[in-house]
């Protein structure tokens, strides 16, 4: 799925897609939807103020909203909340909305492909301040009790009287009758104050909820279950896919989300294709909320996570790669490496996906294997994501990409990067320059980026590979493709300072072998290992300004050599950070291409797949491997 410097892709990105659709609007997101929404503040390493909202939001269509709730604060007792704010959908699906607590924030919420979810985070906080948001698309006819039939499993994470004292995370196991009485609700989990946090599996029997016409209920677990018990707000949509719910009890701050499952032979290769995702994660003494999509590949049973990440107070440009495997029953396990006995995930709500069954939900929370102590809490909800189609000179509105990982939107672009673009009629024929520097015009076609021109490295109708300009600035980065005289639509994605993305390959062993030469310039392989001690060469792109500055296009120096103008630039292996790196900068007598020399830290666990990350003073990157040997 990764392409080497110039290859050309096409494949991998059809590979993440689903429906196609038309592009996206204000008037995508319109009528009623239920949301709650859980907000932490962090002092200390510890919750000092957690509270929820829940209700109903109104979208008109247009950009507005109004919300009427119930709200969640401090230790007293829960109160009505009403009030308005704006929204704004992008083409992509991307939706920013006022943050009804913090009406000076705004939650970075993105719009599944059937539009029955909202889910995001207030992901550029200045403080250590963490967040959550869910909305479901409240039901436009009557409902019963009936509309909850089978089996759902749900993810619940609580911070009890606003602190993170008794804070919990649980994944539930819930077998609805249609009748008002839960046959089964039994839920894996931990909480801070129990044992150490160890988790341990329980059930709530005699559990019952009842639903009024209009999709909101109750529900009540009871007293025997500790990890989720008592009555809950809740509210479900039309068909009974989805379950949102909030504690009714005073000091009850959570929030709780299930979905009717996949499938009883579900299987790691239905999960597959691009989906948005959203997180509130508690990692010891670290806070965390995170937006962004998610691109999951069945055949290799693997995630790669895109997001923009608030951690404690700080946001960061975060992709990794994750493993996931799933039992037939639609549960399984998400991890940055596989793990035994750990169900901490379930697949949901099946769709047809060009006549495949598809998940079109993945709920979970940050629980472990029973009987065993965790520190970490939290909750995770994904939902599919659309995929689009236009007319004439069209470029897709989450296919502009980083030309070496293909991370997805919202990953961003930076100066002086290499960048595919995604699309149609892009160009008349293939083609590819011949010589540095590179063009800014090639067959015809031309591409801007916040009205500047980028340079060359390859055209065709359904792809352009372009090296953004150097010099960019600001949040966000306006890339437009001219054909011939014809205009493509506009497409808006966000811009950092760097975007940092390593030349990968598959092989026998990974997916995702980074491209990493010995000094001899002979590729590392497990048949042919980097040692400790060895200088080794990452090459990449995405590093951003370079110094002494290089013009777009150009060929980067030999001497001198330009050197990255970000001086916080950190290399891991295998999560050992390497402090002996002689180069960091651009790749002499290459147009867009970074290199990085770094020598193999002491330390490093030995193995054919050992990680390879970089960190940058905006972005980290975890998604290839390397192999180190004796």
């Amino acid at each position: 799925m990764r392409s080497r410097v110039f290859a050309v892709g096409v494949a991998a990105w059809l590979a993440w897609q689903t429906v196609p659709a038309q592009t996206l609007s204000n008037a995508s997101l319109n009528g009623k939807y239920y949301f709650v929404y859980l907000q932490v503040t962090a002092s200390g390493g510890n919750a000092s103020d957690a509270r929820n909202l829940s209700g109903s939001m109104t979208f008109d269509g247009r950009g507005g909203f109004t919300y009427a709730g119930r709200l969640g604060a401090g230790a007293g007792a829960p109160g009505a909340s009403s009030g308005s704010g704006t929204y704004a959908v992008s083409s992509a699906g991307d939706v920013t909305l006022t943050n009804a607590l913090r009406t000076t924030l705004q939650i970075i919420a993105r719009l599944s492909a059937d539009s029955s979810v909202v889910l995001g985070a207030t992901t550029e906080a200045a403080d250590n301040t963490n967040d959550l948001f869910v909305a479901i698309k409240a039901p436009t006819a009557n409902v019963t009790n009936a509309v909850l039939n089978g089996a759902y499993t749900g993810a619940s994470l609580q911070f009890p009287n606003g602190t993170s004292a008794a804070m919990k995370s649980a994944v539930l196991s819930l077998t609805a009758g249609g009748n008002g009485q839960f046959s089964r609700a039994s839920m894996v989990g931990h909480a801070a104050d129990q044992g150490s946090g160890r988790n341990v599996s329980q059930e709530a029997a005699a559990s019952t909820y009842n639903v009024s016409g209009d999709g909101t209920g109750t529900a009540n677990f009871g007293s025997a279950a500790s990890l989720f018990g008592g009555t809950r707000d809740i509210f479900v949509s039309q068909d009974g896919n989805y379950i949102l719910g909030t504690s009714t009890a005073t000091g009850g701050r959570d929030i709780f989300v299930a979905t009717k499952n996949f499938s009883s032979a579900a299987t790691a290769a239905a999960l597959d294709g691009r989906y948005w995702i959203a997180e509130l994660t508690v990692d010891g003494s670290s806070f965390s909320a995170a937006s962004g999509a998610a691109r999951a590949i069945g055949a290799s049973s693997r995630l790669i996570l895109s997001q923009r990440l608030h951690l404690d107070t700080t946001p960061v440009d975060f992709t990794a790669v994750n493993s996931f495997s799933v039992n037939s029953d639609s549960t399984g396990s998400l991890s940055p490496l596989p793990v035994q006995g750990v169900n901490n995930m379930a697949l949901g709500v099946s769709v047809s996906v060009g006549g495949t069954p598809r998940p079109n939900t993945v709920v979970g929370a940050q629980i472990g294997a029973l009987n065993a102590s965790s520190s970490q809490y939290g909750i995770f909800l994904a939902v599919r994501s659309s995929t689009f189609s236009g007319s004439g000179v069209f470029v897709d509105p989450t296919g502009v990409v980083n030309g070496a990982s293909f991370a997805p939107t919202p990953n961003p672009v930076c100066p002086g990067a290499i960048v595919s673009l995604f699309g149609a009629g892009l160009a008349p024929r293939q083609g590819q320059p011949s010589a540095l520097p590179l063009p800014t015009t090639l067959e015809g076609v031309s591409v801007t980026v916040n009205g500047a021109p980028a340079a060359f490295f390859f055209a065709s109708a359904g792809q352009l590979n372009i090296q953004t300009p150097f010099g960019l600035t600001g949040n966000t980065a306006t890339v437009v493709v001219t054909n011939g005289g014809a205009r493509s639509n506009e497409v808006v994605v966000p811009l950092a300072r760097t975007c940092p993305g390593i030349f990968s390959f598959s092989d026998a062993t990974t997916p995702n072998r980074g491209i990493v030469l010995h000094a001899d310039f002979t590729l590392v392989t497990p048949q042919n290992p980097a040692r400790i001690g060895e200088t080794v060469i990452i090459y990449l792109t995405g590093l951003g300004a370079l110094n002494p500055a290089v013009p777009t296009g150009a060929a980067n120096p030999g001497s001198p050599l330009s050197v990255a103008a970000d001086r916080q630039v950190q290399i891991l292996v295998g999560g050992v950070v390497a402090t002996n790196v002689p180069f960091i900068g651009g790749a002499p007598f290459f147009a867009g291409l970074n290199q990085i020399n770094l020598v193999i830290p002491s330390g490093v666990v030995i193995g054919p797949n050992v990680p390879l990350a970089i960190s940058t003073g905006n972005a980290f990157t975890d998604l290839v491997d390397i192999a180190i040997g004796i």
